[in-house]
């Protein structure tokens, strides 16, 4: 056993007494996943019952344990619009129909070393008058992409040492890279969050392109592992950690081994996704904060004709000093009701998360801060055969099912917003729930243009206005 499955372990062992799965207590209140709506059924009294008949059972998923219980009868809903509840079953399906997944430190811990019940272990039955989470909603969470720390990665070349540099770096990344990877970074643990939070995002917005909003987690293995393949920790993926590195180091002033922030994380996402075309996508990174002009939108999203194509826009904003502004609350709340949200990349001070649900004034989160052994990138597809996918084990590295939860008081106020828009409709869908929004406290604004850019369509317009000497 390595020691980055030693280290999991001993946190997996601290979070099973101090970082508890949350409870629904606030379960009057609608959850929100990127743009989904889910709600407490009425009628749950048969899950209540199915809960307390299974509760001893347990099953080991993506490192924690779970009950599974929240896993029979469950249904994937559809990417409706924000008014749209997503609580009826639509289409049953059983725990069996999805891949194994890692074994858990954890369960092992709570089965070997004394009779804990399901309650003590955080599980989400930790009493039959707390409701459990919609079975929806936990699907729909476990479908998201989670990019987390990895290890065991071809290095990152180091950069001269300079006093910026070394004084920008956590102290443990410093010991670390001066003890241990003397020839380069074979890991991101304590200094990549943002950027893991960044490419979480960035993923997840290809997943909505590629496989659709609906999709669920065990389908379309073929079509997910060549996506994850371009997130892979090796200098050839497309959009792999090498990569966000290098271009931080040679247009942002980030050395490997520092901490990005919001602000270099868009731009590394819109470089990347530039240069490689194939992805379908494009990029419009806002200069003023979270001010979006049409023109300059429209200069990034149109073709030739005219047409908008999909196009992620990111928006990197501070909400306060310290801690979000209490007026901004409801605003950043309602980000994540929109169809076109595909998450915020922020957290806590010096600790990044992706942001992708929320419920009351608490925010859900998928926490990059697990060191996982890295995946290599797939072969290229050929003409006679397609690139084989990874296994189930592999691929359940990319997804947990475990919940953890955030109030917005907690969270940092810099934060990196993401919204997805595919086409016209999507747009002016857009513009109108920006401009029914609360106009205190709204976060976000859509203008014609930019009144700082200066117009340069017509060059030799002016030698063309006549004077008054002239009529």
């Amino acid at each position: 056993m390595n020691n980055v499955d030693l280290g999991n372990q001993y946190k997996k062992i601290i979070q099973f007494f101090w970082d508890p799965e949350p409870k629904n207590d606030d379960s009057g209140q609608p959850i929100w996943c990127l743009g989904c709506e889910y709600r407490q059924p009425e009628d749950d009294t048969l899950s209540q019952s199915q809960s307390q008949s299974q509760a001893s059972i347990l099953t080991e998923r993506a490192g924690e344990p779970v009950d599974i219980t929240n896993r029979a009868d469950t249904s994937k809903p559809t990417a409706t619009s924000t008014t749209t509840s997503t609580t009826a079953v639509t289409e049953g399906r059983t725990s069996t129909d999805r891949p194994p997944t890692p074994g858990s430190a954890i369960s092992s811990f709570v089965n070997l070393a004394s009779p804990i019940s399901p309650s003590a272990a955080g599980t989400g039955t930790e009493s039959s008058s707390t409701p459990e989470w919609p079975p929806q909603f936990l699907d729909d969470f476990e479908s998201r992409l989670w990019i987390t720390y990895r290890s065991q990665f071809p290095p990152i070349p180091k950069m001269p040492k300079t006093g910026s540099s070394d004084s920008s770096m956590p102290l443990g990344v410093r010991l670390r890279s001066q003890l241990i990877d003397t020839q380069g970074f074979t890991s991101d643990t304590g200094w990549g969050c943002m950027i893991r939070s960044g490419q979480a995002l960035l993923a997840n917005t290809l997943l909505f392109l590629r496989l659709g909003r609906d999709w669920r987690r065990g389908s379309k293995i073929q079509e997910e592992s060549e996506l994850v393949s371009l997130f892979a920790d090796h200098p050839r993926a497309p959009f792999s950690i090498h990569r966000f590195v290098q271009h931080g180091a040679t247009a942002c002033g980030k050395c490997p081994g520092e901490w990005f922030g919001p602000s270099a994380a868009a731009q590394c996402i819109q470089a990347l996704v530039k240069s490689n075309p194939q992805a379908g996508l494009r990029v419009y990174v806002t200069n003023d904060g979270s001010d979006i002009y049409e023109r300059q939108f429209r200069e990034v999203a149109c073709d030739e004709s005219g047409s908008i194509k999909p196009t992620l826009i990111l928006l990197g904003v501070r909400l306060g000093i310290d801690r979000v502004t209490p007026i901004y609350w409801d605003s950043l709340k309602a980000l994540l009701h929109y169809p076109q949200s595909v998450g915020i990349a922020g957290g806590r001070p010096s600790s990044s998360h992706y942001f992708i649900a929320t419920q009351g004034d608490s925010f859900f989160y998928l926490d990059p801060h697990q060191t996982r052994p890295c995946l290599a990138p797939r072969s290229e597809p050929t003409e006679d055969e397609e690139s084989h996918p990874y296994s189930p084990e592999e691929l359940s590295t990319y997804h947990t099912r475990r919940l953890r939860r955030l109030h917005v008081r907690e969270m940092d106020p810099s934060m990196l917003i993401g919204l997805l828009v595919r086409d016209e409709g999507d747009w002016e869908d857009l513009k109108s729930r920006v401009k029914e929004g609360k106009a205190r406290g709204r976060i976000i604004h859509v203008f014609d243009r930019d009144p700082n850019v200066r117009e340069t369509e017509r060059e030799g317009a002016e030698e063309e206005v006549e004077s008054f000497d002239e009529i």
